[in-house]
């Protein structure tokens, strides 16, 4: 027999029993003596109560460590002491199997009704002691009990709660077991962001839905959603699939979850601003073309940024042109504002230029590229050269080639969508 050993949970003493409305001593400790005890050294088990146990520090933890820890519990309930029902109720929470419950034969029509339905072992125990014959009974019959337990293949629960919540306690354990092996959130976040680097975006946005269910299900990572979703939507309309309209009507559905009209943060207007901007450029639509101007300008006016400022007086020029072409009066009002909001976001852009290690930063290219941008609405050609030869040479240098493009492009249509209908 494999090495086990017994906790027995019992009152300790003389305990009175108040079954069928009758006070009655029981003599606990003969119980744990003459019939208990002696069972499991002639097994070979050792067999102990926390009494019996040599206590350093808190018998608290001792008893819910030997609660826990013991192959065997041995459970007394004969007095419904309140102490022993509770650590039987912690037993059964913890341990599925190799639990017994014994109770003198009285007792036995009062059990609570929790534990009356599972197999409990009763023993006769007057006030007088135990009877002679009943000695040699239980001890026999205590024998078999234990034997047959341990022998059981399968073995059997005999906890109501790993028997009645079997199905469940076996999906948590399946979820802890998947989580122990789980990819960590980091890992998937930072895969994403490399395929989404790569312009991989089919896998980035496999890999942000992992983790935006990852962070559903654990409070303490809620704070990424924001950002998940704002990924999700900036490389849906990257993707441009199955085309590049729909795509971006997608990555508007996939941001409508923030609610962008009632948002103050500008990273999510600087994307709604983005795919309005390029919806206006696929549709002519200058619904979008209003969309873009407001998310944009809060966003600056919120962060003072040179993304979302630049941006903003770009959408105002645009439709300053548009007003002048359709014979609107406000073009003029457009274009002041625009040229305001220029002239911020070029002294903004100005001084971060100006700061100390200006060119370590990740987005010195971009502030370049914005303050010849700026320049450019000036028509001051000498200046914007200045900035666009500052730019493109720090792009070779951590070799950004996107950057340079993307400026391009926005200077082909500031030629064509502003100083066209605006000279």
């Amino acid at each position: 027999m494999p090495e086990r050993s017994c906790f027995v949970i019992i009152g300790y003493g003389k305990k009175v029993s108040y079954a069928n409305g009758k006070p009655r001593v029981l003599d606990l400790d003969q119980t744990y003596s003459i019939l208990i005890k002696p069972v499991f050294d002639a097994l070979k088990i050792p067999c102990y109560r926390a009494i019996d146990k040599n206590i350093n520090g808190s018998i608290d933890k001792l008893m819910l460590q030997e609660i826990k820890n013991a192959d065997i519990a041995l459970v007394d309930v004969s007095t419904l002491n309140a102490n022993v029902m509770w650590e039987l109720g912690v037993r059964h929470a913890l341990k599925e199997k190799h639990t017994i419950v014994i109770c003198e034969e009285e007792q036995m029509s009062s059990i609570p009704f929790d534990i009356n339905h599972f197999i409990v072992h009763k023993y006769t125990h007057s006030e007088q002691g135990i009877p002679y014959l009943e000695v040699d009974r239980f001890r026999n019959y205590l024998t078999d009990t234990i034997n047959k337990m341990l022998a059981q293949n399968p073995e059997e629960n005999d906890s109501p709660v790993f028997t009645f919540l079997k199905d469940e306690l076996q999906e948590e354990a399946n979820k802890n077991a998947a989580a122990a092996n789980a990819e960590s959130f980091a890992s998937i976040m930072k895969r994403a962001e490399d395929a989404k680097s790569k312009k991989d975006f089919d896998t980035a946005l496999q890999l942000f839905a992992t983790a935006k269910q990852m962070a559903l299900d654990n409070m303490t990572l809620r704070d990424s959603l924001t950002f998940i979703i704002s990924r999700q939507a900036l490389c849906t309309y990257k993707s441009k699939k199955p085309d590049e309209k729909k795509a971006l009507e997608n990555a508007r559905s996939i941001l409508s979850e923030l609610k962008p009209d009632q948002s103050q943060d500008t990273e999510v207007l600087g994307l709604s601003g983005a795919i309005s901007k390029r919806l206006n450029e696929v549709t002519d639509n200058s619904k979008y073309l209003d969309e873009a101007i407001a998310f944009y300008e809060k966003g600056f006016q919120l962060k003072q940024d040179y993304y979302n400022g630049i941006n903003t007086a770009f959408m105002l020029y645009k439709k300053a042109g548009l007003q002048k072409k359709q014979n609107d009066e406000a073009w003029e009002d457009t274009k002041l504002k625009a040229d305001y909001i220029r002239n911020t976001v070029l002294e903004i852009s100005l001084k971060l230029e100006s700061a100390n290690k200006f060119l370590d930063s990740n987005d010195a290219v971009w502030v370049l590229f914005t303050i010849a941008e700026a320049y450019n609405y000036k028509k001051n050609v000498t200046k914007q050269k200045e900035y666009e030869d500052k730019a493109t040479e720090l792009a070779k240098k951590i070799n950004d080639d996107f950057a340079p493009t993307a400026y391009a492009d926005q200077k082909e249509k500031i030629q064509k969508d502003i100083f066209q209908n605006l000279n």
